[in-house]
C-alpha cells in the first residue's frame, strides 16, 4: 500500500493531474533587438539584429551574419549544438554550431524535385519537417543523405505555423491545428479561430491570437487563454517552464505553473 502511495504522488509530480496553467511575471529586460529568436536548453538567449543572429549568454556575446542569402526568416535553437537558419528568399537552410560557425548549407534549388519552402522546423536525428509551398505537402527530409523519409498528403492551402519535437509535428492552418507523428500519420485535427503563430513544448502547444496566448495540454483538445497583462506580443518562445514574450522594448519573463 506505501508502494502505490508513493507511486501516485510521483505521477502527480510529473504532471499528469495537471489540469490548468497559470504564467506568473518574474522580470521584464529592457533589449534592442529587431526580432526574437528564442532561448535553448543552455539557457543562452538568440535574437537577430540588423539581419545578424546573436547569441547572448553568461559567458559573452556571439554573432553569425551572411548578407549574401538575405534576411533570415527563421532560426530553431531546438537544437543548441546545430542551430538551423532558414533563408525563405533563397530557399536555403544553414546550420551552426554552438559557437555560430558555418556547419552545413543545404540549398533547395540544387536538389531533385525542386521544392519551394515556406516553413521548417526540427525532426529527430537528421531531419527536418518542411513544408514546401508548390505541392502543399509536408516533408520529412534527411539532410544528411537528401533523401525524403516521409510525405504527408497535400494541404488544401498554404500554412501558417510549424513546430515540433522529436515524436510530433504540429501543423497550424488557416481553420485547423494538426498534428503528426514521426512516421507521418495525421493524429488529430482541431478547429480554431484565428490562430497566426504556434509553439511546441513538453508536449504542451501553445498557440497567439493578436495579442493573447492560448495553451493546450497535452490530454486535452481545449484551448485555454493565459490571464496576461495587455501587451504587444510581438514573439514568443517557451522552454524550462518560462513563457517569454518580446514586446519591442521588453523581454518579459512568466514561469508556468501548473493548477
Amino acid at each position: 500500500m506505501k508502494h502505490a502511495v508513493y507511486l501516485i504522488l510521483f505521477i502527480n509530480c510529473l504532471g499528469f493531474s495537471q489540469t490548468s496553467l497559470t504564467a506568473n511575471l518574474v522580470k521584464s529586460t529592457p533589449v534592442e533587438w529587431d526580432r526574437f529568436v528564442g532561448i535553448d536548453s543552455f539557457e543562452s538567449i538568440y535574437f537577430l539584429k540588423s539581419n545578424a543572429l546573436f547569441k547572448k549568454n553568461n559567458q559573452g556575446i556571439q554573432n553569425f551574419s551572411d548578407l549574401s542569402k538575405g534576411e533570415v526568416h527563421k532560426v530553431s535553437v531546438f537544437n543548441a549544438l546545430k542551430l538551423a537558419l532558414f533563408y525563405k528568399d533563397f530557399n536555403s537552410v544553414t546550420l551552426l554550431d554552438n559557437r555560430l560557425a558555418d556547419l552545413i548549407s543545404i540549398d533547395f534549388n540544387m536538389l531533385s524535385p525542386l521544392r519551394t519552402l515556406s516553413h521548417i522546423s526540427y525532426g529527430n536525428d537528421t531531419t527536418f519537417w518542411l513544408f514546401d509551398s508548390n505541392s502543399l505537402e509536408l516533408e520529412l527530409f534527411d539532410y544528411n543523405t537528401s533523401k525524403t523519409r516521409i510525405k504527408t498528403a497535400p494541404f488544401q492551402n498554404e500554412i501558417l505555423g510549424l513546430d515540433s519535437d522529436y515524436n510530433y509535428c504540429w501543423v497550424l492552418t488557416e481553420k485547423e491545428v494538426q498534428c503528426y507523428s514521426y512516421t507521418g500519420s495525421l493524429i488529430s485535427k482541431l478547429p480554431h479561430d484565428g490562430f497566426t503563430d504556434i509553439k511546441l513544448w513538453n508536449g504542451i502547444l501553445f498557440l497567439k491570437k493578436n495579442n493573447t496566448i492560448y495553451y493546450k495540454l497535452k490530454n486535452s483538445n481545449e484551448f485555454l487563454m493565459f490571464n496576461l497583462p495587455k501587451i504587444l506580443v510581438k514573439q514568443f518562445f517557451v522552454t524550462n517552464q518560462t513563457l517569454y514574450i518580446y514586446d519591442e522594448e521588453f523581454l518579459h519573463h512568466y514561469q508556468l505553473i501548473n493548477n
